[in-house]
């Protein structure tokens, strides 16, 4: 491959320009490879450059004592355009950092084209394109002024220096994988070769053998591209393959997935090094790999409030602080517990510190004493400092923090770090372009700055190259796949510059300026990818969701079609083989062994024993996710904390009485205080005027509450919120009954409060569920009824059963029943019972279904 190579290198003098630095990383790769296999053991680096490589390579050179205008970089150059446009801009709803950004491509794209200003000015029509002209215009000056150029205008300077004979090159000049010369391009090779340079321009090789395949769907599409690939390298060890994914770049991970899933089935359950033979080349941008993001958004929060799920992330982070976690996890969960909510540094650090000091493990209160010291540090700071002193702040905060963890570092990873340390080297550069600002702005623009970094650690590895349409530019392959050629995608949608009025684009023939111009570099790109390898596949999904697609027309007509069949998920050979039946029975409780989840494991036991046997042996929890607002599940807690305050000093039926009106507000008021306390401590605006609501409606329901049992027979309140356990079966169950009234007879009432739904105690004559007849079991004594008060401003009462609720005279025999009910559930618990009700909905089998694989269970049935 790449025979030209040796030619183009022959001198020192001579030099090799690539259209990108993929094909430039390409070209060392096949020189290094060569001077190895003639047993060169050391060589000089060779003159292979990418096009922004050769730029600044000529930028260096020239005569002793001549020197460019001082060049800025992509990122100082969006800083001066916001500058411009605020000019223009002052409504605070515009992205001016947004509109920076394209203004700063279109700049670019003017000078290539060699498109004059000031007939762009005159030539601008709406708003947008007025707007744009008047801050290049200002741009332009403001670098004139200050003697600076940009990477736009690079190439018309350094073509200056030569025509005054500043710069001179000689030898030879080979380009290669352009598949289109911009003017200005053009202008600076051919000042170049003015100057005594030969210049060449590598041609594409013939085409290949070339066909076309039809899949089903776009995953199947991807999946068959990796079975190709893999097929193809096992015929052909060490071949060069590749596959082409058309728009590879909005979401390329999902794509490597669907590859391997074609090229390794299976590929998840191999070891760490063993996935690093497939490994697939495709850049991300800096902000998204996570100890990048983790780290910025750590920042984040040191510079404003976050939201419940970021401090999550946070505490949950491997980057930040010791290796271990337990503790923090923890602390995770108890931030769970209350309404989400903007976080402070001090609210948050407030909360969560008694917690902390209360864990024996060492790890959550490290992570808050790192986060305090930097929250401290920068207060100390000033308010406003230069890019470099945030620059260099921000390194050392990380360090205090832990960032980037203890775990050793892998090669890509260590390649990550040094690249967001470049970062932080290029965001000081800013100090060229401004005074200063603060370190919420400096935050933001280097997550900016983050955002528009794509990074792609170098692996040696990869045995197979993933590319989008226009990287593999020059590259030469022994096999190479082509995906998504429809209609609809191939030749791409033009593209014109929305801020240059499109007459002017196409006076100058500018890139999608006409959908014939577009059409024309399409056929030019699909002859180049024919020509990249021996034999090429064009394949093309035949449906895009309900979508019926056409290939491409500008698909090679002489190519024969193939219509290829999904091979499927390697998941589905799994669940294709009926469940092996493995005799592993669960062994049954010792005796005194305590079940979590009390009454509703019994309760789940009697609709779905593997539910009763995950919740209550292994302990499966739901995690609460964060919900805006009060959550459902803290307005029930507030609800049972303030009624056990309301009842705490056990009144009876008299008592409340005799309350009078005034005591009644003081005591619903007092019972109310306390247990909203603890969420009002750290809320914010919003969330405090949330809880003053709910604090209303919760002194309303507790005024309910008292008047219901105003109007019931006597009795006397004679516990709430007690600590019950009982024994069956040798499983020991621990309970917290709501609510225990005595009647006059000495019968006890067991109450449980229900704050959601209106519900029921009878369905059919029978318990809709076993958690009171449980509290039953637990008390020696005898129990005069059962009752759910629902407590809710849609209905506050009592539904029960038993002597207290003249339920009939048959009260003690049904009371046996259902407790042999409760008996029998506790001993299938004990024994472990771990049977799968497959009748139960998938709704509420779905947060167990990865353990029981009841799907596969109703599918076999």
């Amino acid at each position: 491959m790449y025979a030209w190579l040796e030619d183009a290198l022959a001198d020192d003098a001579s030099a090799v320009v690539t259209a990108n630095r993929r094909l430039a990383r390409e070209l060392h790769a096949a020189f290094a490879e060569r001077q190895l296999a003639s047993g060169t053991l050391a060589w000089p680096r060779p003159a292979v450059y990418s096009w922004s490589q050769w730029l600044a390579v000529l930028a260096e050179s020239g005569q002793p004592g001549l020197s460019l205008p001082l060049r800025i970089d992509l990122h100082q150059s969006r800083f001066v355009w916001e500058e411009c446009l605020l000019a223009d801009i002052d409504d605070p709803l515009v992205d001016v950092a947004s509109l920076a950004r394209l203004c700063s491509d279109t700049w670019k794209r003017l000078h290539e084209w060699r498109v004059p200003l000031a007939e762009c000015q005159s030539a601008a029509s709406g708003q947008d394109q007025r707007i744009f002209a008047r801050a290049a215009g200002r741009y332009d000056e403001h670098l004139r002024l200050h003697g600076w150029t940009d990477d736009a205008r690079l190439p018309d300077e350094l073509a200056d220096r030569f025509h005054r004979g500043e710069l001179v090159v000689r030898g030879h000049l080979t380009f290669a994988g352009f598949d289109r010369l911009t003017p200005q391009a053009e202008a600076l090779i051919d000042a170049a070769v003015a100057s005594g340079a030969r210049k060449r321009f590598i041609a594409a090789a013939e085409p290949g053998r070339t066909a076309v395949a039809a899949c089903e769907t776009p995953d199947a599409e991807l999946r068959m591209a990796g079975r190709w690939a893999r097929e193809a390298l096992d015929a052909a060890p060490g071949s060069r393959v590749a596959v082409i994914v058309t728009g590879l770049e909005q979401d390329a991970l999902r794509s490597v997935r669907l590859l391997r899933e074609g090229f390794a089935p299976g590929w998840q359950y191999m070891l760490e090094r063993h996935q690093g033979t497939l490994n697939v080349s495709y850049g991300r941008r800096l902000a998204e790999y996570p100890v990048v993001h983790d780290a910025l958004l750590m920042l984040r929060f040191l510079s404003s409030d976050l939201r419940g799920p970021a401090i999550s992330q946070l505490l949950r982070s491997p980057f930040f602080g010791a290796e271990a976690r337990h503790a923090r996890m923890r602390l995770e969960l108890r931030l769970r517990d209350v309404p989400d909510r903007r976080w402070s540094k001090t609210a948050l650090l407030g909360y969560l510190r008694r917690w902390a000091d209360c864990d024996e493990s060492a790890d959550a209160a490290d992570w808050l004493d790192r986060v305090s010291n930097v929250a401290s540090r920068l207060r100390q700071a000033a308010a406003r400092q230069t890019a470099s002193d945030w620059a260099e702040n921000i390194d050392a905060w990380l360090a205090v923090l832990g960032w980037p963890g203890e775990a050793r570092l892998e090669s890509a990873e260590f390649q990550l770090i040094n690249r967001w340390r470049d970062l932080l080297n290029e965001f000081t550069r800013l100090d060229l372009v401004t005074g200063g600002f603060g370190f919420r702005e400096a935050v933001s623009r280097l997550h900016s700055m983050a955002s528009e970094t794509l990074f792609q650690p170098e692996s040696t590895a990869a045995a197979l190259d993933v590319l989008g349409k226009l990287e593999p530019a020059g590259m030469e392959f022994d096999q190479l796949w082509v995906t998504g050629m429809t209609a609809s995608a191939w030749p791409p949608k033009s593209s014109p510059l929305a801020l240059v009025s499109r007459e002017l684009q196409q006076k100058y023939e500018m890139p999608d300026s006409s959908p014939a111009q577009t059409t024309a570099f399409a056929e030019r790109v699909l002859r180049r990818l024919s020509s990249s390898a021996r034999n090429v596949v064009f394949s093309y999904p035949r449906l895009i969701g309900d979508a019926e697609q056409m290939p491409s027309a500008l698909l090679p007509g002489d190519a024969a079609e193939d219509v290829l069949p999904d091979r499927g998920w390697h998941a589905q050979t799994l669940v294709a083989e009926p469940l092996a039946d493995i005799e592993d029975r669960v062994p049954s409780v010792q005796r005194g062994t305590v079940v979590a989840g009390g009454a509703a494991t019994v309760g789940r036991q009697h609709t779905d024993p593997f539910s009763a046997f995950a919740y209550g042996r292994l302990g499966v929890r739901w995690m609460p996710p964060f919900d805006p607002g009060i959550p459902p599940r803290t307005r029930g807690s507030l609800v049972h904390d303030a009624l056990q305050r309301l009842y705490e000093e056990r009144p009876s039926q008299e008592d409340l009485v005799q309350w009078s009106e005034a005591e009644l507000g003081r005591r619903v008021d007092d019972a109310v205080a306390r247990p909203f306390l603890k969420h009002g401590r750290y809320a914010d605006t919003m969330l405090q005027q949330l809880l003053d609501l709910e604090r209303q409606r919760c002194a309303t329901l507790l005024e309910s509450v008292v008047a219901v049992d105003r109007d019931r027979g006597p009795f006397r309140v004679q516990s709430v919120e007690s600590d019950v356990s009982v024994t069956l079966s040798g499983a020991t169950f621990k309970l917290r009954c709501d609510r225990i009234d005595q009647g006059p007879d000495g019968g006890l009432v067991i109450i449980d409060y229900k704050t959601g739904r209106t519900r029921r105690f009878l369905k059919g004559g029978e318990p809709g569920d076993l958690q009171l007849v449980l509290y039953a079991c637990a008390l020696d004594t005898r129990i005069s009824g059962l009752a759910l008060y629902n407590v809710d401003s849609r209905e506050t009462g009592l539904d029960g059963a038993g002597p207290a609720f003249d339920d009939g005279p048959d009260w003690e025999e049904r009371l046996a029943a259902w407790k042999d009910l409760v008996r029998a559930a506790a001993a299938k618990i004990a024994e472990g019972d771990v049977r799968l009700n497959v009748r139960q909905s998938m709704r509420d089998a779905r947060p167990l279904d990865v353990l029981s694989r009841i799907a596969e269970l109703r599918r076999d049935a």
